[in-house]
């Protein structure tokens, strides 16, 4: 509804100052709103696929009908521009006026792999847990359509390009505000074993995002915590199907149980501890197994279209991941 209306308020004044995309700019920006969001490395593999499809491909017209033109204002329609950030760049500049959106980009720590897979090319030091060997987390970039509206509507239906309903957008919002809570736990909690530590322990934390994660039961028990027109109105079935959308549009991602990465590290740097002492942290340890898909944390989209909402619930401003912008 923001984005139609806005589309509807903006039609009649700016149509003049938007130039149309170009075929292959098209595909890939329907390419992109099928996805939701992309990581960099998704993204470029993309591009450069749809170069190769319209390389040899004569596509230069520039009328409705798909008629060629002899006129010198032909338009190249397998033109993406000169790279790929020019190309990002030409696409926002026709989607910000017409409709206030456009693509946006955070760079955030690689998402969980318990299958211990490669995620990415930055990940190639990995150890066979699906984890760097070093002490941080490397981050990479993703890419999304963003909603800059800051109109009431927009406000109001916080997440408006979604398959989720109201009860569901109201059950986001809980889940959100329950998420940041954990997460500032988790930091309090870690910061006061580090006092009282010192240096023995290491304990390795991402500089940027959500480090909160809830188990999928945990997150499905918040429903009974809706209140008002909200409460009571959704089941286990379709909170569970809620949490599909969610974690399919890029508004949580899977995470890592909590405890596992200080295990981890901890095993990373014990070799110069003894061999009786390594057993026993792995037993601590939660199993991969066990808990696959369990769990689950704030997503790059939410931190793209939502961050304002974020701070309001008390994520620290520190660890919001900085946007990246493309201009042409």
């Amino acid at each position: 509804r923001a984005v139609v209306q806005q589309y509807q308020r903006s039609n009649t004044t700016m149509t003049e100052t938007i130039h149309p995309l170009t075929n292959s700019q098209k595909l890939f920006l329907q390419r992109l709103l099928v996805a939701h969001v992309l990581t960099d490395e998704k993204a470029k593999d993309l591009y450069q696929s749809i170069q190769e499809k319209f390389a040899n491909v004569n596509v230069n017209v520039n009328n409705d009908d798909g008629e060629t033109s002899g006129d010198d204002d032909d338009v190249d329609q397998a033109y993406m521009g000169n790279d790929f950030e020019h190309c990002l760049g030409i696409i926002n500049a026709s989607l910000m006026p017409a409709f206030n959106l456009e693509i946006g980009t955070v760079s955030l720590p690689a998402p969980y792999s318990p299958d211990g897979k490669k995620l990415s090319q930055e990940d190639d030091d990995e150890d066979g847990g699906g984890r760097k060997s070093s002490s941080t987390s490397p981050l990479i970039k993703y890419h999304a359509i963003v909603n800059r509206s800051n109109d009431d509507v927009a406000k109001n239906y916080a997440a408006a390009r979604t398959a989720l309903g109201p009860h569901e957008l109201a059950y986001f919002r809980k889940v959100l505000e329950k998420l940041v809570e954990c997460g500032n736990e988790f930091l309090e909690t870690q910061q006061q074993q580090q006092q009282q530590q010192g240096s023995r322990k290491r304990t390795r934390i991402a500089i940027v995002g959500c480090i909160g994660a809830l188990n999928k039961m945990d997150l499905i028990n918040l429903r009974t915590e809706l209140e008002g027109p909200h409460q009571d109105k959704l089941s286990i079935a379709q909170t569970e199907m809620a949490l599909e959308i969610m974690e399919s549009e890029g508004w949580l991602v899977p995470a890592a149980p909590p405890g596992e990465e200080d295990g981890d590290d901890d095993n990373h740097n014990s070799g110069d501890s003894d061999d009786d002492e390594q057993p026993k942290k792995r037993k601590r340890k939660p199993s991969r197994k066990s808990l696959r898909g369990a769990y689950f944390s704030i997503g790059p989209r939410t931190f793209m279209e939502l961050g304002e909402f974020l701070q309001n619930c008390g994520f620290p401003e520190e660890r919001m991941p900085q946007s990246i912008l493309h201009r042409s």
